[in-house]
């Protein structure tokens, strides 16, 4: 299919390009998807279903019109299914276009009268544009074709408390909210409609329920405070500040970090508390506050927090947008779990050790995806039934889980770390060849890393230079560089008195990484990806922390609970590494020769 692939890629039919996009796209892996999509576009254009497709990815990342473009081409071909349809009504409605987005909708259930979610967007076209009878009636059939859909009764009872039956709609909001007691936009729903029966403290109860489940419910804000005025009125205690503008969210998020930088976590927590509770919706103090509860060893609240990480306008763009639900902690014999990494190494190296627990939890046949840097080491650390690559389609799942939100699914506490100890292995071949590689250089073998990723937020207060690290230089010790990218070029000079080899360019994957650690004495590392695998590896490795650390090194101690083989020296006050520095050469001179 068209001229643009490389003769190692075997041609693709249409059918079988669409076939992979969708599979790509139903694992989350929207990139892989889109390529697909626009190779079928450049040998069909406008072919219907690749443009389904990315509409369906634009819609998913925010660009609206995008994908109404991409939809609107899809339906002009006579051969677009009902869905496509559908898609477009709903896509039309989100946009305001009350007009063309029910006729998009009569369109689909005009081709497919049995199609469920094209009677429930017409249903809400209708509710939205003020003809509820009609509303009503297209709500109704989908209640009969699904009748345990807590979404469906949900959207009933906003229909029946648009005509004034709040009874009526009570009654369904109860019927979805015991089909899904956790479902946000119902318990917002049932708020309002229980205020406006005057049952003020029962709706402020499911409103901040409401707020507490996603916090970015759509128009719960709004009903909080319309419910906090309405309970006023009636003389109950005054509402309060249920408010604060983005001004202020900001200034509170500065002082946080302010706060935390000099060490005040304490009362940079309060702030961030306190701007949560009047900004519940703003994802980035909920994330600074996440961090801050993790660094504190306050897991329960902690996890909750992070999950917010992908919610914010810089990280939308990196969210995975698998189309199954997302695995809760629950059992699920029999079926399924696709778990997939995230984020940087040393994030996947460090939750690699909840795979099994997930495992025994689920009772799920579990499918592993890793990227292909890591995907040797994750292969040895068992605990799934089958790996695969990040971008390989996977086999059919039923749910699926990021690697970090295993923490949540499984409840988990600093109390229950470790979990696994020496979870990750190194290949036993390359472990040889690296011990003939350094067999010439006297004990003891010090590896050094002095840098982390260069675009890590935090760069500037964990990285070192070389240079600084000339305290530690002594007689009889051989330092031995794993120092990876532009700083390893400063091995070529180390500081005086430093034996060292440096071998950061000569290390070609994390396996050869893995089995170099496996053989040093001690790494002494920054906070970077080494660091956590010699700690998976149950190596010794001594990690220099700044006075502000990364959360997961929690806060007063020298060892971590994630890593038993694991020392931790901090900065005393910011910025100052020379105490860290003369505790790491006192602890390397018990090991040099005597």
């Amino acid at each position: 299919m068209g001229n643009n692939h490389s003769p190692a890629t075997p041609a693709l039919t249409v059918s079988t390009a669409l076939t992979q996009a969708y599979a790509h796209w139903h694992a989350g892996q929207a990139a892989h998807a889109e390529q697909l999509c626009l190779r079928v576009l450049e040998t069909v254009p406008d072919q219907p279903g690749a443009r389904h497709l990315l509409g369906l990815i634009a819609h998913a990342y925010g660009h609206q019109d995008m994908a109404i473009e991409h939809l609107r081409a899809a339906c002009r071909s006579p051969l677009a299914p009902a869905m496509y349809h559908s898609n477009l009504a709903e896509m039309c409605r989100q946009r305001g276009w009350l007009g063309d987005a029910e006729s998009a909708a009569r369109r689909a259930v005009a081709l497919e009268p049995q199609l469920a979610e094209g009677w429930n967007n017409l249903g809400i076209i209708l509710q939205e544009a003020g003809q509820l009878a009609a509303s009503l009636e297209c709500l109704q059939r989908v209640a009969v074709l699904l009748p345990d859909s807590p979404e469906t009764h949900n959207n009933l009872g906003n229909t029946c408390l648009l005509l004034g039956d709040t009874a009526q709609a009570l009654l369904h909001y109860g019927r979805a909210l015991a089909l899904n007691p956790d479902h946000a936009q119902t318990l917002c729903n049932q708020s309002l409609a229980l205020s406006n029966q005057g049952r003020h403290d029962e709706a402020l109860s499911a409103i901040r329920r409401a707020i507490d489940i996603d916090p970015l419910t759509p128009l719960a804000l709004q009903n909080l405070a319309r419910i906090e005025q309405a309970r006023a009125a009636k003389g109950a205690a005054g509402a309060g500040e249920v408010s604060a503008t983005a001004a202020d969210a900001h200034a509170a998020s500065v002082q946080a970090h302010a706060l935390r930088t000099q060490g005040h976590v304490d009362e940079a927590r309060k702030l961030l508390e306190r701007a949560v509770r009047d900004t519940p919706s703003d994802t980035s103090l909920r994330f600074d506050l996440a961090e801050l509860l993790l660094l504190q060893g306050d897991f329960d609240a902690g996890w909750r927090e992070y999950r917010f990480r992908y919610r914010m306008a810089h990280t939308a763009m990196q969210a995975r947008h698998v189309q199954k639900p997302r695995w809760e902690g629950q059992p699920i014999a029999g079926q399924t779990l696709l778990i997939h990494d995230e984020q940087g190494f040393g994030d996947t190296f460090q939750f690699l050790r909840l795979v099994a627990r997930a495992r025994e939890r689920s009772g799920a046949r579990i499918i592993l995806d890793v990227n292909a840097d890591c995907h040797a080491l994750a292969e040895r650390s068992g605990g799934f039934d089958q790996i695969i690559r990040a971008g390989t389609i996977p086999p059919p799942f039923d749910v699926h889980c990021e690697l970090m939100s295993l923490p949540m699914a499984l409840g988990l506490r600093l109390g229950d770390l470790p979990i696994r100890t020496s979870y990750l292995h190194a290949d036993p071949q390359r472990v040889e060849q690296w011990r003939k590689r350094l067999a010439h250089l006297p004990r003891p073998w010090v590896g050094l890393v002095w840098a982390g990723r260069p675009s890590h937020p935090n760069d500037a207060q964990r990285s070192l230079a070389l240079a600084d690290l000339a305290p530690l230089a002594q007689a009889g010790v051989s330092f031995i560089g794993l120092q990876k990218g532009a700083a390893a070029d400063s091995a070529a000079a180390p500081p005086a008195g430093m034996t060292m080899l440096s071998l950061g360019h000569d290390l070609g994957s994390f396996d050869d990484t893995a089995a170099l650690i496996t053989l040093l004495d001690v790494l002494v590392s920054v906070d970077s990806s080494p660091a956590h695998l010699a700690g998976a590896l149950g190596c010794p490795v001594w990690v220099l922390l700044p006075f502000a650390p990364d959360w997961r090194w929690l806060l007063g101690r020298n060892d971590s609970p994630w890593y038993p083989s694991m020392r931790l020296f901090r900065q005393p006050a910011p910025a100052q590494w020379g105490p860290v520095l003369t505790d790491v050469a006192a602890a390397l001179s018990a090991l040099a020769p005597r």
